[in-house]
């Protein structure tokens, strides 16, 4: 019984991968992004679609320690891309930002609980196997 109490939260945060995913398909028209912002608006898209895939994935499989450390290490890389890019001379605009390193550190806080969900659970398994004989 625990381990599909374990597998629904774990489905809750697949399921609130996509709904942050969705929040960043729809930021620039949300924030109003200019035409210069094509740059900054590709960035999402693909981070976007990477970690929409994963929550997809996360769905049909248990998640691995893996797929959360995709998604911890897109929402770095979203967080501070506003920033990396444009000391790239590549355009971004200051509403960019606020949405990506607002999605970005949602997506952080995200993978680090399904990590530590994941840690709690190996080691409740672990108590299990190794108990009394």
């Amino acid at each position: 019984m625990k381990t599909l109490a374990e597998a629904g939260r774990q489905q809750i945060i697949g399921l609130l991968l996509i709904f942050v995913t969705l929040g960043l398909f729809v930021a620039p028209w949300i924030v109003g992004y200019p035409d210069t912002a094509k740059d900054a608006h590709r960035n999402e898209l693909a981070v976007g679609i990477i970690v929409f895939l994963v929550a997809m994935w996360r769905f049909a499989h248990y998640p691995s320690a893996r797929s959360d450390l995709l998604v911890l290490v897109a929402g770095i890389w979203l967080a501070v891309s506003p920033w990396a890019l444009s000391a790239q001379k590549t355009a971004v605009f200051d509403g960019a930002e606020i949405a990506d390193v607002t999605i970005g550190s949602l997506y952080i806080v995200l993978s680090l609980v399904s990590l530590a969900m994941l840690r709690r659970s190996a080691k409740r398994r672990g108590a299990v196997s190794s108990g009394p004989n």
